[in-house]
């Protein structure tokens, strides 16, 4: 009987929803297109706002734009006219003073003057104004008449000091006018010179071309006006008409809009924009109302299009919905008939009253009071009853109807499995069962079942699966870690021993080349058994029973030694190799060489190998102060630009056989264990290591150990023959430039670098010209512009063959040697290059000669090429006239000697002047210090003697003094005491040697 009442139920259910659902279609139609005409509104006006605040920023940043022209154009003008009369004023001045220095004044004089300075014509008036001279241009007085009466000009005579200058129209031209006081005699000098009109044709900027043709954003259009006059626009059509000829092509007057925004009705359309002031001009810009609102148009359109097409899916879908509905309604009473089979207890949960009406009952679900329905306070004791402590609260939390219709919204079923106090198994599922008309969750299914046979067999399935699981890794660890770790370890030194051998039986002949081969072989066959000792006694280090051996190491020695492994290797995939110093300080440490050695050329080897050919490999070492007294923090960094890592292997690269499985799918090999030695190694010697990785862009390993000193620093003092020498670093890698250069700063060099090799070479020829040359060259072998070696010969080219140049170089140099040489190389050194090697080489006695050789041949050289010249000395105390005069005669110089700063100036303003090569000036002198006398001398006529170089000596030494120096017009700065060293510096720099 309950069974069939529940038939009949969905079908009654299933008859009222049929009746309801034509006027809910109706209701649903109407709603949907009442929201797509309020959500066309609402975007329209959005548009519509969005494109008004679009054009009022346009606006601003065109009137802006506007501003900025205009302004650049009134600079510009005034700027022209400035200097055109400055100009002026200049040549009318040293006129005047030419003027004094004539015995007799002509026209014909003035009229030479004239035609030299570009002058239309000069004026000399005397003190009552009338005129003593002038040009042959004809008489001009009427012309400035008025302007020469007029007070700025007529104060001149009572006040020589002032001058008068201006631009004015007169007679229809444009002139520049200019006057000041005669120097000879009480008068007047004038000088005036026509002008051109301001033309664009002339390449000059008028108001006109300002906007003309200018393409403005949207098709935009912009009249400048002067009064009712347009004086600029980017349209043809309205430049130089006035605004009421302009109107004709309005039919309505301006129309007040939205935020400053006016509305113009014209033939071609409606327009918008506005008017505002700028400067003294009104400036109208408008643009078509087709630009301002084409988002909004084209967006309202395809806005229709798309409504209409929802509504028309709407139509149709609505119509599969009412089909699908019957269809899910038939198929529910067969999951519940199916259900009722498959389950032992049903029941039907309604989720709004929160009763409980019980379809089917199992033993467990026995009914109360009320017949078929149960209670909540029975629905907790039977929870207390059946299900075990700890399963209940899952169970309470699944069976909460108060949040069933949420988590119901995600999935089409919810499921439990639990087990009961009596140690069986038990699955609930919950099931939607009805929804009321808003499609809200309204009832629900929920039944049980017991599973104890199945849930028994599971997990005995998985306790065989986790064994056998656990037994395959067990012994597939024991079967393959030693073949695993021997190939992933041993590759680099086989491939060092294979490639120094194969080059051996190439240079057989060669005694020298051949112990070095068999140095290098060796080197990596001792560390091949290291390595082979390492991976079988794998079960040791993992045992913690490895002892760490602390001996004294080299720092140079492991990393070349490290270069020289894994040489062969990076040779082979065309690789860039980087190993570069920065601030060792402590070369010789404690530590286990070893493990040390290991640990880099685990790290280093992975590198290369999970880097593709054409790729980077970047080794640096650096040292840090470590808080530890006797300590110091030494720091291997070694990247590459490889395939990386993901984030999540990154969390477990130190794992024992750990790989990622983009290695396979490049086609790498290796075992997974070279990281977890490392990692092991790395600890047991008290240190840390980190990496970094990308996917894609590289990989990066840091591995910091505080390590015991041994011995003392690396040297640090001056090499003599070097010492404040300036030397050149070569490399393509900025970091490697700097650090060397930091060395060379060490020692007391004068460091700068170029990561160019074209580079290198324009600096050297510079540095040559200016007699500043490089004392030394430190050039890397292989670059990307230029190689060293073709770098070293330009340089010879220039430099010729005095100067030391190094070759620097992470690679084996024997090939290329002999032809090195012959391009100039007189040295090789290893990189990573340390402070300790970078002196050894510099303190090499074939290298300190050729410095020696080329600074005495400079000092020759210069005493040679100085000798003759003829120099005024111009000193007012006797005893530093008489130690300047023989230092200089020492170096060759001709020395004559002036008292006083006037007296300088009247040697020079003679003809005498023109004998001398050079001054040297004091500057505390009584009548006339050596500022003012430069300042004199650089105004003579005579050319020769106003630019001759002048160099100050003086016991004014600070910075400050030296720029004043030059101010004055001075060419040098020499501080007392002098010597002859610093001389010649300065001379060298005059005359450019």
């Amino acid at each position: 009987m309950n069974r069939q009442m529940r038939t009949q139920m969905p079908q009654t259910q299933k008859r009222g929803k049929n009746t309801g659902k034509k006027k809910q279609f109706d209701r649903n139609a109407c709603l949907l297109v009442t929201v797509q005409i309020f959500a066309g509104i609402l975007i329209f006006l959005l548009l519509t706002a969005s494109d008004n605040k679009k054009l009022n920023n346009t606006l601003d940043e065109t009137f802006d734009f506007a501003k900025n022209r205009i302004e650049s154009y009134e600079i510009y003008n005034t700027n022209d006219q400035v200097k055109s009369l400055v100009r002026l004023m200049d040549k009318t001045t040293e006129l005047s003073r030419v003027l004094a220095q004539e015995e007799n004044l002509s026209a014909e004089m003035l009229d030479e003057y004239a035609r030299e300075q570009r002058l239309t014509g000069i004026l000399v008036l005397d003190q009552r104004l009338n005129v003593e001279e002038q040009t042959q241009d004809g008489d001009s007085m009427p012309l400035w008449q008025k302007l020469i009466e007029s007070n700025y000009v007529r104060d001149i005579i009572d006040h020589p000091e002032k001058t008068y200058t201006t631009r004015l129209r007169n007679e229809g031209k444009l002139y520049d006018f200019a006057a000041v006081a005669r120097q000879d005699e009480t008068g007047i000098l004038i000088s005036y010179m026509q002008k051109e009109e301001v033309n664009e044709l002339n390449g000059d900027l008028t108001m006109a071309s300002l906007f003309s043709d200018f393409p403005f954003e949207m098709n935009g259009s912009i009249v400048i006006c002067d009064e009712d006059k347009i004086v600029s626009t980017n349209k043809q059509d309205l430049a130089a008409h006035s605004i009421e000829d302009s109107k004709s092509l309005y039919e309505d007057e301006f129309k007040a809009g939205v935020k400053g925004i006016v509305r113009l009705h014209s033939k071609n359309g409606n327009w918008y924009g506005r008017q505002e002031k700028i400067k003294d001009y009104d400036a109208y810009i408008f643009f078509p109302e087709v630009q301002v609102y084409i988002t909004r148009n084209i967006v309202c359109v395809i806005y229709v299009l798309l409504a209409l097409l929802l509504f028309s899916l709407y139509r149709v879908s609505r119509s599969r919905t009412e089909k699908r509905s019957i269809l899910q309604d038939q198929k529910r009473l067969r999951v519940i008939n199916a259900l009722g089979h498959a389950y032992s207890s049903i029941s039907l949960v309604n989720l709004k009253t929160e009763e409980i009406e019980v379809v089917k009952s199992s033993n467990y679900m026995k009914p109360d009071q009320k017949g078929d329905r149960i209670s909540k306070a029975h629905q907790e004791e039977l929870i207390q009853q059946v299900i075990a402590e700890p399963f209940q609260k899952a169970y309470r939390e699944f069976a909460d109807m108060s949040t069933v219709a949420k988590r119901l919204k995600e999935r089409m079923t919810l499921s439990l499995t639990a087990r009961t106090v009596d140690e069986r198994w038990m699955t609930m599922i919950i099931v939607p069962q009805e929804y009321d008309k808003d499609k809200n969750l309204c009832a629900v299914l929920v039944a049980n079942r017991d599973v104890t046979e199945e849930k028994e067999r599971e997990m005995e399935q998985d306790k065989n699966l986790r064994n056998a699981l656990a037994a395959a890794e067990h012994a597939n660890k024991a079967k393959t870690a030693f073949l695993n770790n021997m190939s992933h370890d041993i590759r680099t030194p086989m491939n060092a021993i294979i490639g120094f051998t194969a080059l051996a039986t190439a240079h057989i002949d060669s005694t020298e080349l051949v112990l070095d081969y068999l140095k290098k072989i060796h080197t990596s066959g001792q560390h091949l058994l290291s390595l082979i000792n390492d991976v079988l006694d794998m079960s040791r280090i993992e045992s913690g029973s490895v002892r760490i051996e602390y001996t004294t190491v080299h720092l140079p020695d492991i990393l070349h030694d490290l270069r020289t492994i894994i040489q062969g290797y990076v040779y082979s995939k065309q690789q860039d190799l980087y190993i570069d110093t920065q601030d060792v300080l402590h070369e010789d440490i404690v530590t286990d060489k070893l493990r040390l050695t290991q640990v880099l050329l685990n790290i280093i080897s992975n590198a290369v190998k999970f880097t593709p050919v054409g790729g980077m490999v970047n080794i640096r070492v650096s040292e840090k102060p470590c808080r530890r007294e006797g300590y110091t923090t030494v720091i291997f960094s070694v990247k590459d630009n490889g395939i990386g890592m993901s984030p999540e292997f990154r969390e477990q690269v130190f794992d024992s056989f750990s790989r990622e499985h983009t290695v396979t799918e490049n086609g790498i090999g290796g075992t997974g264990l070279g990281m977890a030695i490392t990692k092991n190694i790395v600890d047991m010697m008290g240190g840390t290591i980190q990496v970094e990785s990308e996917v894609g862009k590289g990989t990066e390993f840091t591995v910091r150990l505080e390590c015991e000193t041994a011995g003392v620093t690396v040297k640090r003092g001056a090499i003599p023959e070097f010492k404040g020498a300036r030397a050149l670093v070569v490399d393509d890698d900025a970091e490697t430039c700097m650090s060397v250069s930091r060395m060379l700063r060490e020692i007391e060099m004068t460091a700068d670098w170029t990561t160019s090799g074209k580079e290198a070479v324009l600096r050297a020829k510079e540095a040559y010209e200016q007699n500043q040359e490089f004392k030394v060259y430190i050039i890397d072998w292989l670059m990307p512009d230029m190689n060293g070696i073709e770098t070293v010969r330009r340089i010879r080219m220039v430099v010729g063959p005095e100067n030391p140049i190094i070759i620097l170089t992470a690679y084996d140099w024997s090939d290329v040697e002999q032809e090195a040489k012959e391009a100039g190389v007189t040295a090789f050194v290893s990189k990573p290059l340390f402070l300790s090697e970078l002196r050894e080489v510099l303190m090499n006695p074939e290298q300190r000669a050729l410095l020696k050789n080329e600074n005495q041949k400079l000092q020759a050289e210069s005493q040679r090429n100085y000798e003759g010249k003829k120099v005024l000395l111009v000193e007012d105390n006797e005893l530093n006239r008489e130690i300047a005069t023989a230092i200089m005669q020492e170096i060759g110089l001709s020395v004559d000697i002036a008292e006083d700063g006037t007296d300088a100036v009247n040697i020079m303003s003679s003809a005498e002047g023109r004998k001398y090569d050079l001054i040297f000036m004091d500057i505390q002198m009584p009548k006339m210090d050596g500022y003012t006398a430069t300042r004199e001398i650089r105004t003579l006529t005579d050319l020769k003697c106003a630019n001759i170089p002048i160099i100050a000596m003086t016991a004014n030494a600070f910075e400050e003094d030296r720029k004043k120096a030059i101010k004055a017009g001075m060419n040098g700065h020499i501080a007392k005491p002098i010597n002859a060293d610093v001389i010649l510096e300065n001379l060298d720099q005059i005359f450019g040697r």
